[in-house]
């Protein structure tokens, strides 16, 4: 990506009004108190603590393509399968979704995507439920489930006409969650994926997208390459500030579809929208008092500048910057039938490998579309917040030590098989001049092997939980613990590493 931001001189003058006003000065951690949208502006603003220090968020995948629950959440683009389009991928799988809505729901023409909207009830919804489920992972943030790439909006937007206040469940989601999180002294966003519906649906005469009646819903009729338009990019920027002046968000999830526009046609528009809302975001929360967190993926902006996502993956060694990764409860992004969720000890296996290199967790789970979740999903967020209740003080606060460990552990990449990870990983953070070591296999022989842990040199080794003081000795760089015979805690264990009082932490 490059690093100067390009505008038109319709560009400009919305990029000169929305950074101008009265404001009031808070004391960000950067050097500006005014945001523009320029790279140099923009990179001035710090991760706020609130955020480095959580490690925890949880969001949702919640819209009318829950009604047919059929294989993932992409069924609103794939059910208009052509296979002269090329925006549709892995044409032979993608034609089954087409197959399955024909043969459940008939043609395109008189059964369209528009049609689950009505069936999308949510009757058992219930935003207090999720809050205290939130509050009770452990999770310091959330963001609601504003809009997909469908473009059906969660709340009840003066922007998007067909939305959930008008129709369908006919109430404000994105609203009610807010208000249950905050309640609940939960650090409360949106999750947005706007960006990737101007070429979201196929339109054809014999799809209901071609109907000028649903333009609402689909957009206007375009031609399966044609390019991005500029109105498309003020669009989603429209979608964006309506969110942000509504509910004053913590935290912006922004997906990589915001990226499309560019990667496929060399279109800045999106881009050039993306630091211009930013820039408005900041300084909104200059006028709020308090600080604020966009993320966003793929080449959207550029290292440095908010906060860099990855989906399922991973980023090399520790960076600097905070950062995050967001995976799945359960293998889906949207609910597909009653899956299950992924075993407690994978995620937090995942979870650890994030934060010890600097990173946090953003843990997506899927709503039934009568509002309520399934119970592994449930216990799963359950059994987090009760291991972080015994291990917390080595992860909420923590900071990456010198390393971040040894041995291959991620288990949650996409396509990976979750027992495919090295018995003997171990993984490190600190916090409040502790080191603590975190391994995911109990050692039939009872000895811990902590590589490079010598260098720490503590004075002593306790087990998280409560427990008598381990014993150690040095081999080299490492340290060898010796564990009591029974264990403590549950899934994936830590030890604390203590120096006397005149230790010095190298």
């Amino acid at each position: 990506m490059i690093k100067t931001v390009t505008y038109s001189a319709l560009f400009l003058l919305l990029a000169t009004v929305s950074c101008t006003g009265k404001s009031k000065q808070k004391a960000h951690s950067t050097a500006s108190k005014i945001y523009n949208p320029s790279h140099e502006s923009i990179a001035t603003y710090d991760v706020p603590s609130w955020y480095s220090d959580g490690k925890l968020g949880i969001f949702m995948h919640l819209s009318a393509f829950s009604v047919p629950a059929y294989k993932n959440e992409w069924y609103p683009t794939l059910m208009y399968y052509e296979k002269d389009n090329p925006n549709i991928k892995h044409h032979e799988w993608s034609k089954t979704f087409r197959d399955h809505h024909e043969a459940t729901y008939g043609s395109l023409k008189e059964f369209g995507y528009k049609d689950f909207i009505p069936m999308l009830k949510m009757e058992k919804f219930d935003a207090d439920y999720y809050a205290d489920l939130v509050k009770k992972s452990g999770a310091s943030y959330f963001a609601a489930p504003a809009v997909h790439h469908d473009g059906f909006a969660m709340w009840d937007s003066k922007v998007i006409e067909w939305n959930a206040a008008k129709m369908g469940p006919k109430r404000d989601v994105v609203g009610e969650l807010t208000a249950a999180m905050r309640s609940k002294g939960i650090k409360t966003g949106v999750s947005t994926h706007y960006g990737r519906h101007w070429k979201y649906y196929t339109f054809r005469p014999e799809f209901d997208t071609w109907d000028p009646a649903n333009e609402g819903l689909y957009g206007k009729r375009r031609g399966d390459t044609d390019p991005p338009r500029p109105e498309d990019a003020l669009k989603w920027e429209s979608v964006i500030n309506e969110l942000v002046d509504t509910y004053q968000p913590d935290y912006i999830f922004v997906d990589g579809g915001i990226c499309d526009a560019y990667a496929e046609y060399q279109k800045e528009y999106f881009r050039d929208a993306m630091y211009r809302t930013l820039a408005r975001y900041y300084n909104k929360s200059l006028e709020w008092d308090k600080e604020v967190v966009l993320s966003w993926k793929r080449d959207a902006m550029l290292k440095g500048e908010a906060v860099y996502d990855t989906e399922k993956n991973l980023e090399e060694g520790i960076p600097s910057r905070p950062w995050q990764a967001h995976f799945t409860a359960n293998g889906r992004w949207a609910y597909t039938g009653e899956t299950g969720a992924y075993p407690i000890n994978a995620v937090l296996r995942c979870f650890i490998d994030l934060v010890s290199r600097n990173g946090n967790l953003l843990l997506n789970i899927a709503p039934r579309p009568d509002g309520t979740l399934d119970k592994p999903q449930e216990e799963l967020l359950l059994q987090i917040g009760e291991w972080l209740t015994i291990n917390g003080e080595g992860i909420i606060g923590s900071q990456p030590w010198t390393i971040y460990g040894e041995g291959q552990l991620n288990s949650l990449r996409g396509g990976s098989n979750i027992n495919d990870y090295d018995k003997n990983a171990v993984r490190y953070t600190q916090n409040n001049g502790s080191l603590y070591a975190w391994f995911v296999t109990w050692p039939e022989e009872g000895k811990l092997t902590l590589p490079h842990a010598a260098k720490f040199n503590p004075e002593t080794i306790t087990p998280l939980g409560g427990g008598e003081k381990l014993k150690f000795t040095k081999e080299g760089d490492s340290l060898i613990v010796e564990l009591p015979n029974e264990q403590f805690g549950n899934y994936l264990w830590g030890i604390k590493l203590v120096k006397d009082e005149l230790g010095q932490r190298e």
